[in-house]
């Protein structure tokens, strides 16, 4: 058995070795962070690099957890190399990319975490408590331009980065937690690792006048959890418009103990990192900042609090395991994982001369559903096409039809999902589209033989280029009677429409004018589409 007496003495030592030359290091956190990635890779067989390294746009990047391995839906699976799967050399490694990312406080924090797993395992004996049951993923490939990321994760502890062009994009959703809040026996009996975020609350919350509480207190008993639990996404509905006291009605004292709270949980982070997404959204937003407490205000029993500006979230519960168990986060209401600021990094780096956006990754503004509305939605910036029935959405954003264009898209299939995007098409309430023609979009899995690239009924792709679960670019080039679709840099279609072809009876297919329209094909039929727009030529 692993003791815990010799266990954090082990990883002190760690901290000691590795988080202090990086901290007095004169480079970036950003270059730092690159060199630890860099060499963790290099230390890596190709069997545990197909279990740490993934694409940057991968699915898995924005699944995150704090439960045991064990309770994790559907499968009670985490992805990432484990540290108990690596050896001394990797370890070390892995906790050098950790130290390069977090301040000396939050290294240490993140590290008694992971140690009190042991604690656990010796109260309760379970195999899930293990504390070298962490993982490590690294998504896209670590340089100094372009863009990757990269998570470290277990059981009360994950910690999410995103990196672009060697500046720290974003560091959120950023979640620690600890139980037990309070060791009550044993060696490290009164250690409590998330101590300020605790006290510093309690005593902002216990300062309220009676007016103040009105406001701050929202219910004498508190939530289970987190509100946030694991949800890749803030939903912005539940904390908008906002409750709880507002930073304005309170007296000077209380304003510098709510801001003190602020940096408890930033402070985990380097210095430079959070300077640095301070100054593209400041984080300490007075004028839209909001305090609010739920349970007892008595130590020992349950509360939960969150503090709240417009675009930043930081949550706290206590309310498991007699309000002994602890689970802290900050979050970025719409940029986790650095969302926003990749969609602005696109627009701003990427923009193509005459192409028009025609989805804003918001709403579906400028977008009409046929017979089952509930068929589409937007989650995290893309639009979600899911038959439930089978309906189409039609792009009524522009009166003018098109005839000669360009559509650009990107597009990721789950597994046995089809769906398609529809061409010099009308708008019509009900039934598959008659006019224009259909791009298809479909799993390999999916029964229906023609693949996505097709243009379905004309020319037929068996087998597609691209892989489920992962994003692709699509393409669509209308000119004239020539119509050539692209997935990624492979041509899958190019047709030249035969002089003298006329519409057929049930769908036309036939090269004319009109506007656009996205497939929802069944309920089992999931499929994602962002970053869709439209050049005329």
């Amino acid at each position: 058995m692993i003791s815990i007496a010799r266990t954090l003495p082990c990883l002190l030592a760690t901290l000691a070795l590795i988080a202090t030359p990086l901290a007095q290091a004169k480079v970036s956190p950003a270059d730092q962070m690159l060199e630890a990635a860099q060499n963790f890779i290099k230390s890596l067989d190709e069997k545990a690099k197909a279990e740490a390294l993934f694409p940057f746009d991968s699915k898995r990047r924005e699944a995150w957890n704090f439960l045991p391995d064990k309770f994790i839906k559907p499968d009670g699976k985490r992805y990432g190399l484990t540290i108990k799967k690596m050896t001394v050399q990797q370890r070390i490694l892995a906790q050098a990319l950790l130290a390069s990312s977090l301040s000396h406080k939050g290294y240490l924090q993140a590290s008694t975490i992971m140690t009190l797993e042991q604690i656990l395992f010796d109260m309760e004996g379970r195999d899930i408590r293990q504390p070298d049951l962490y993982y490590v993923c690294i998504f896209g490939t670590p340089a100094k331009t372009g863009t990757w990321g990269w998570r470290f994760e277990g059981h009360h502890l994950s910690l999410s980065f995103t990196l672009v062009n060697s500046r720290v994009f974003s560091v959120t959703p950023a979640f620690l937690a600890t139980n037990p809040a309070e060791v009550k026996q044993g060696a490290f009996e009164g250690l409590r690792v998330l101590a300020e975020e605790e006290d510093l609350a309690r005593r902002l919350a216990k300062s309220l006048n009676n007016k103040q509480k009105q406001s701050a207190i929202l219910s004498d008993k508190a939530p289970d959890d987190i509100l946030t639990k694991w949800d890749p996404t803030v939903d912005r509905k539940t904390f908008f418009p906002p409750k709880g006291v507002q930073y304005k009605d309170l007296n000077p004292r209380q304003k510098g103990w709510l801001l003190d709270i602020i940096d408890v949980y930033t402070s985990k982070h380097r210095k430079e990192i959070v300077e640095q997404i301070d100054n593209r959204s400041l984080i300490k937003d007075t004028e839209s900042m909001y305090f609010a407490w739920a349970g007892s205000l008595e130590q020992g029993k349950g509360h939960y609090y969150r503090v709240q500006t417009n675009d930043w979230l930081f949550e706290y519960d206590s309310t498991q395991n007699n309000a002994n168990h602890v689970h802290s986060v900050w979050r970025d209401f719409d940029g986790d994982f650095g969302r926003d600021l990749l969609a602005e990094h696109y627009d701003a780096h990427h923009k193509e001369a005459g192409f028009k956006h025609i989805f804003d990754g918001k709403t579906l503004n400028g977008w009409t559903p046929s017979e089952a509305k509930n068929s589409f939605y937007v989650k995290d910036g893309s639009l979600v096409s899911h038959g439930q029935p089978r309906s189409h959405l039609f792009y009524t954003g522009d009166k003018q039809p098109y005839t000669n264009f360009e559509l650009r898209a990107e597009v990721l299939i789950h597994p046995g999902s089809n769906a398609g995007i529809y061409f010099h098409t009308k708008y019509q309430e009900s039934g598959w589209p008659k006019f224009g023609f259909e791009a298809q979009v479909c799993s390999n899995d999916y029964h229906d033989p023609k693949k996505t690239g097709s243009l379905y009924g004309v020319v037929n792709v068996d087998k597609a280029p691209v892989t489920d679960d992962q994003w692709f670019d699509y393409s669509i080039l209308v000119k004239d009677n020539q119509v050539t679709i692209t997935i990624n840099d492979t041509v899958t279609v190019d047709y030249k429409e035969p002089a003298g072809t006329k519409p057929g009876p049930q769908f036309t297919r036939k090269l004319d004018k009109g506007t656009f329209a996205i497939q929802a094909h069944d309920p089992k039929s999931i499929v994602q589409f962002r970053n869709i727009r439209v050049k005329r030529l």
